[in-house]
């Protein structure tokens, strides 16, 4: 009769010894996600300022037209930087 008793309390420790790492990885999951999707946020927020002042800017130097043209570019070269570094990081 001890013999299954042991049996069973090994089996329940070894439950919630899974239970609780499953636990542990979820969380830091989920911190990770939450904490790429806050940042994903903050730099579409700073690259749309940063192309707004860089638009106001050509736009008194070069002209309306070249200005759009410009911060097109702008938008185009930080796209691929960003998707560089994002297929780098994932390697």
């Amino acid at each position: 009769m001890a013999g299954i008793s042991e049996f069973i309390v090994s089996v329940v420790e070894l439950v919630d010894a899974q239970a609780s790492d499953i636990r542990r990885s979820f969380l830091k999951s989920a911190n990770s996600v939450l904490l790429n999707i806050i940042t994903g946020v903050i730099c579409i927020i700073g690259l749309v300022f940063f192309l707004l002042g860089l638009h106001a800017l050509l736009e008194k130097t070069i002209g309306e037209i070249w200005a759009y043209f410009a911060c097109s570019i702008a938008a185009f070269l930080c796209s691929i930087i960003v998707y560089k570094v994002l297929s780098c990081k994932a390697k």
